[in-house]
């Protein structure tokens, strides 16, 4: 047992993460609007193989690749399959780019980090595409990584397929995809030869995205983005700073309201601590000059994955159909808990003495101590949600629909009873699954590890 641990560190923390999913989930999976549209684009296929909007237009809304994998785990039990072994996989990848990024000392609470992220689990509950975008997001980083470090050519073509179904996924794969090319152009990766087959790799990741938000925008519908939304700067920044804020410390929902000025200056802050030293030893211990220049570059790639996507999302919210709130922006960057947990523990304080000449005699147990205490908040946080959210009522699933016959309606213009009544506008499931009733005796409790929303 001893030996399987320590090949696979992240086991543990990936059979903690499922166990909490599968209590959360026990019940049956939430649904939202969004959910009913995911559903409704999946029956479709399978019965016409047309993506279709409950309204019968084409579907366009995201991207297709989620309703696609529902069609075919068409079923509670096969999307939670599908959800769990997503949930494993970012948990299996992050832990392992730990391994190569961090020093041995920090490097095992990287997969905890991860596992116990309400980020990452409470959108597991729901039909929704966050917790596979979080898998390809894992995967690409991965690969993208793993190339950098070996340099060979295969790792490079898993980079470009996970590149490719990002946007296909979500919208927002556009934004990792910026921001990985951000960081290689930034750290000079482009170098050495190797301009000609990164860009390769950029037209293969774009190819797929473009042609879907071409169709999106052009070919089915009216222009789906506009700016015609009042941008609440101030408030958008608030929201992204109070949750970044939030993965780390203990902060009440209620409190974001309070000040969101300081909330604004948090996100900034917290980038700013981030950002990898540009001196002193890189990565594991002992490890050779071309190690510690892999490791300083990977590290400041990932910050620049970060403040990109971030900026992204922050302009995103102009649009009409972006949502906004701490709830909205927490499940958006649920793909950045990897690389902003990672990038924490690179500067977390250690026991070295280089590291911590300031804090004398402490810097033996400060570093573990505030790391333990940040697991255990994040534990705490995890397990309320995932009780939360376990009494949730469960969406109804619809019926498998019948190949011979169009979706949502029978032979000769009768309702088809495999989703009567579940029109997004009749499903009591549409609401915001935040909005879970709390009653007294959780009040306290929500004080330090927050409400249902994560």
């Amino acid at each position: 047992m001893v030996v399987f641990l320590r090949r696979w560190p992240w086991l543990l923390p990936g059979l903690a993460l499922l166990g909490l999913f599968l209590y959360m989930t026990g019940p049956g999976l939430g649904g939202t609007s969004d959910s009913v549209h995911y559903l409704w684009a999946a029956r479709s296929w399978r019965a016409t193989g047309q993506l279709l909007a409950p309204s019968g237009a084409p579907y366009r809304f995201w991207g297709p690749l989620y309703p696609l994998l529902l069609a075919t785990f068409f079923s509670p039990a096969g999307v939670r399959m599908l959800h769990g072994a997503a949930l494993l996989a970012q948990v299996a990848l992050w832990g392992q780019l730990g391994r190569w990024l961090l020093p041995a000392g920090p490097a095992p609470w990287l997969p905890w980090l991860v596992a116990l992220s309400t980020a990452v689990l409470v959108p597991a509950k729901f039909i929704w595409s966050e917790t596979v975008f979080g898998a390809l997001g894992a995967v690409y980083f991965f690969a993208l990584l793993a190339w950098g470090r070996s340099g060979r050519r295969g790792w490079l073509g898993l980079a470009t397929a996970a590149g490719f179904l990002l946007p296909l996924q979500r919208i927002a794969g556009f934004f990792l995809l910026v921001g990985a090319g951000v960081g290689l152009l930034v750290t000079g990766q482009w170098r050495a030869g190797r301009w000609r087959w990164l860009l390769g790799h950029w037209v293969g990741c774009a190819v797929g995205g473009l042609a879907w938000s071409y169709y999106a925008e052009v070919v089915a519908g009216p222009p789906l983005y506009q700016t015609a939304r009042v941008w609440n700067a101030l408030g958008s920044v608030a929201d992204y700073g109070f949750v970044l804020a939030r993965w780390f410390v203990p902060l009440a929902a209620g409190w974001r309201n309070l000040l969101p000025g300081l909330w604004a200056i948090f996100l900034p802050g917290i980038l700013f601590v981030l950002w990898p030293r540009k001196s002193g030893p890189q990565g594991p211990e002992n490890a050779p000059a071309s190690t510690q220049s892999f490791t300083r570059h990977s590290l400041r790639l990932l910050w620049w994955v970060v403040l990109t996507v971030l900026a992204a999302l922050l302009l995103a919210t102009r649009a009409t159909r972006a949502a906004i709130g701490p709830d909205s922006a927490e499940r958006y960057c649920a793909a950045l808990v990897g690389p902003v947990a990672l990038l924490a523990l690179a500067r977390w304080p250690s026991a070295d003495g280089g590291r911590l000449r300031w804090a004398g005699k402490a810097r033996r147990w400060l570093g573990p101590v505030l790391l333990g205490g940040w697991l255990a908040y994040s534990a705490a946080r995890a397990g309320h949600n995932a009780q939360q959210q376990r009494h949730r009522p469960p969406m109804v699933w619809p019926a498998a629909p019948s190949a011979t016959r169009a979706v949502g309606a029978l032979p000769g213009g009768r309702p088809d009873p495999g989703i009567a009544g579940w029109h997004p506008r009749a499903s009591p499931q549409t609401t915001s699954c935040f909005m879970l009733p709390e009653s007294r005796g959780v009040r306290i409790w929500n004080t330090i590890v927050g409400p249902s929303s994560g």
